[in-house]
């Protein structure tokens, strides 16, 4: 009997999908996530020959997202697609979670990851990471930044970088990234973290100015934007994005999901399309890295973020 049952998890896998597969994402369409999203139901929809649709469920933070996901039959036929900032944020900084992230959400494949810029409106009259700093410091509370909500990546990647660099600045949170990025544009705020993407354009004409990119290199795309290391500040910024599952998905169509979607990843027109070409790093961590890559990302969330008592609801 013992290893007839054994069988199943197997049987399971070799069969799966059985009917059509639901990426679930809490952001609206058009954007990074949901364009990779996309991206890679498009590819899996062709190798499984079933069908892997986006569905897009906004609202509190990806917490209407989460809970759909973690409440969902333990099959593999409806996942969550989600970043480390709206994930750990959740985790750490809401008391009030329908649902457990660590106990019903299983780790099945990172995808990518992105790291954000520093950018500051040309009026500010700095160049670089130590000439914001150090007006910072003469004029304490005075430099405002945006960022798009509390809690953001943006709105993080500004507190880590306060905290590493000893200064004291004003946070005005916006409804979105567009928003930011315009509210920059129009002097309403000083300085702002904001990802690769939408940085580039006003950068390259000369609208804003481009201080550090928080990666461990500098990004091709932008150059003569130095490292935060470089710089003399030890912080990386951004986020990267992953697949869950919900915590009783046989081990088995955990790893199939996650093999195929490393394979998908893989491919150079995909990961030319959907992650170099939009300006992010192909991570394509399998389920076991992806896991150990989350146990990392919550010690040093709590290491960061843990003393701000930061609470979201």
């Amino acid at each position: 009997m013992a290893c007839l049952t054994a069988g199943v998890p197997q049987a399971q896998a070799q069969s799966f999908p059985a009917r059509s597969v639901r990426i679930v994402i809490g952001v609206v369409p058009g954007g990074v996530i949901d364009t990779l999203a996309r991206g890679v139901t498009a590819e899996l929809s062709k190798n499984w020959n079933q069908s892997v649709v986006v569905e897009n469920r906004v609202g509190a933070g990806d917490i209407i997202a989460g809970d759909a996901v973690a409440k969902s039959a333990p099959d593999g036929h409806t996942l969550l697609l989600t970043s480390s900032a709206t994930f750990l944020v959740n985790q750490f900084m809401r008391s009030k979670l329908p649902y457990d992230p660590v106990k019903d959400l299983v780790p099945v494949v990172a995808l990518t990851r992105t790291s954000d810029v520093l950018l500051a409106t040309p009026k500010l009259g700095v160049s670089s990471v130590k000439e914001l700093v150090a007006l910072a410091k003469s004029k304490p509370g005075a430099l405002n930044y945006g960022s798009f909500g509390i809690g953001s990546a943006a709105h993080l990647d500004a507190v880590a970088f306060a905290s590493v660099a000893g200064i004291r600045i004003t946070h005005i949170p916006y409804k979105g990234g567009a928003a930011v990025i315009a509210a920059l544009l129009g002097g309403e705020i000083d300085f702002s973290f904001s990802g690769l993407t939408p940085s580039l354009g006003p950068v390259k004409q000369g609208l804003l100015k481009a201080l550090a990119f928080g990666a461990a290199q500098r990004s091709p795309a932008l150059p003569q934007a130095s490292t935060f290391q470089e710089a003399g500040y030890n912080i990386e910024t951004g986020s990267w994005f992953g697949v869950f599952g919900p915590a009783a998905t046989p081990r088995a169509i955990v790893e199939k999901i996650s093999a195929d979607t490393s394979r998908v990843l893989a491919t150079p027109a995909f990961r030319d399309r959907f992650v170099l070409g939009v300006g992010m790093e192909e991570l394509n961590l399998q389920a076991g890295p992806f896991a150990e890559l989350l146990r990392d990302s919550r010690e040093k969330f709590v290491s960061q973020y843990g003393s701000l008592k930061i609470k979201l609801d």
